[in-house]
């Protein structure tokens, strides 16, 4: 079982796992914020999205108005691991004021 957590402000549950054929299909969060300025990018647009994708993730980010950002992957022993962790990674995300652009 999952925990969904809403967001009163921005309710964004978690999206439920679509499958197909036996195969889990991939998940996509796109979250974006405006800098605050303290670490010298003020005003300028922070993104992050985080990519499902069975028993692993990929989370990307960076600035928006570069091409080149800083990714990691993290590989888990279940789907069901990875999904919790990543549903947790961009709670983490709304709760430091990214706004969820959109999901696929």
């Amino acid at each position: 079982t999952f925990i969904i957590k809403y967001d009163i402000i921005n309710p964004t549950p978690e999206p439920k796992p679509e499958t197909t054929k036996g195969k889990t299909m991939t998940t996509k969060w796109c979250l974006v914020k405006v800098s605050d300025g303290d670490r010298g990018a003020l005003g300028k647009k922070k993104v992050y999205e985080l990519v499902l994708d069975g028993n692993k993730f990929t989370a990307t980010w960076g600035m928006a108005e570069k091409p080149s950002r800083q990714h990691q992957t993290k590989v888990f022993s279940s789907p069901q691991h990875a999904r919790y962790a990543a549903a947790n990674q961009v709670s983490a995300k709304l709760d430091k004021g990214y706004a969820l652009a959109y999901t696929a």
